[in-house]
C-alpha cells in the first residue's frame, strides 16, 4: 500500500508485475484497509487469476523505440552466471543476462536500459527544441512518471518521462513544446494555449493524441524515478 497526495479515493490495481497495488489518499486510516479489501475480495481474486493466466508481459523479443526509430532484438541468456548486465552487439542486438526468468528481474533490466536511452536521446532532443524556440530552461531530469509525460517546475526545471521513447516523434516534440511554453506561462490559461498554438499549429490534435498515447507503451515499463 502507498499513499499519494493527488489521490482522492482508494484505488486498487492488479498487474503481473506488481500483484495487488493499493493507492490511498494521504492521511488514510490504514486500520480500515482490511475492510476495503474484504469488500472487493471477489474482484481482486478475479483480477489476480486473470493476470496469472495472461502471457508473460515482461519478456519481449523485440523493442521498438518509435521516438528515435530504433528496433532492438532481445536475446535471453539462460545459462548466464554472475551479475546482471547489458551488452550491445551488431545490429542493435541486446543480450540480457539474468539469474532467472522472473518477470520482475526482466522488467528491472529493461527499465534500467530504457532510462539510459532516455538520457542519451531525449535530453539532447529537448535541448535542441529549446534552442530552436529560444525558450531556455534550467535543467532536465529523466523520470518514470506514472501519469505525466513531462512536467515543468516554477524553477524552470523540466522533468521528462522515459516512456516518451515509445511515442511517435511528432508527439514527443509536442510534449517538449508544451513544457517549454510552461517556462513562460506556468498554467493552462488561454494565454498558454495561444502560445502553444503559435509554436505548433497542430497542437490541438496532438494534445488529444498525447492523452491516449499510453497505448504505445509496453506493459513491462515500470514507474519510478531511476530504475
Amino acid at each position: 500500500m502507498r499513499d499519494h497526495h493527488r489521490a482522492r479515493r482508494i484505488i486498487l490495481r492488479v498487474s503481473a508485475l506488481h500483484g495487488l497495488e493499493v493507492v490511498v489518499p494521504r492521511g488514510f486510516n490504514r486500520r480500515l484497509l482490511p475492510e476495503v479489501l474484504q469488500a472487493h475480495r471477489d474482484w481482486i481474486q478475479q483480477e489476480l487469476q486473470r493476470v496469472q493466466d495472461e502471457p508473460d508481459p515482461a519478456a519481449p523479443d523485440w523493442i521498438h523505440l518509435k521516438a528515435i526509430d530504433e528496433s532492438w532484438r532481445i536475446e535471453y541468456l539462460d545459462g548466464f552466471v554472475g551479475e546482471n548486465r547489458w551488452n550491445s552487439e551488431g545490429c542493435r542486438n541486446l543480450a540480457l543476462g539474468r539469474r532467472s526468468f522472473e518477470i520482475q528481474a526482466v522488467a528491472t533490466e529493461l527499465n534500467t536500459w530504457l532510462h539510459q536511452k532516455a538520457h542519451a536521446h531525449l535530453v539532447p532532443w529537448l535541448r535542441d527544441v529549446s534552442l530552436e524556440t529560444g525558450i531556455p530552461y534550467e535543467k532536465t531530469t529523466v523520470r518514470g512518471q506514472s501519469t505525466r509525460w513531462a512536467s515543468c517546475s516554477s524553477l524552470k526545471n523540466i522533468s521528462i518521462n522515459r516512456k516518451l521513447l515509445f511515442l511517435p516523434p511528432d508527439l514527443v516534440r509536442h510534449v517538449f513544446l508544451h513544457e517549454l511554453c510552461h517556462i513562460q506561462r506556468l498554467d493552462h490559461s488561454p494565454d498558454f494555449w495561444r502560445l502553444l498554438q503559435d509554436m505548433d499549429p497542430n497542437s490541438r490534435e496532438l494534445e488529444a493524441e498525447v492523452r491516449n498515447a499510453n497505448r504505445y507503451v509496453p506493459s513491462w515499463v515500470l514507474p519510478g524515478r531511476n530504475r
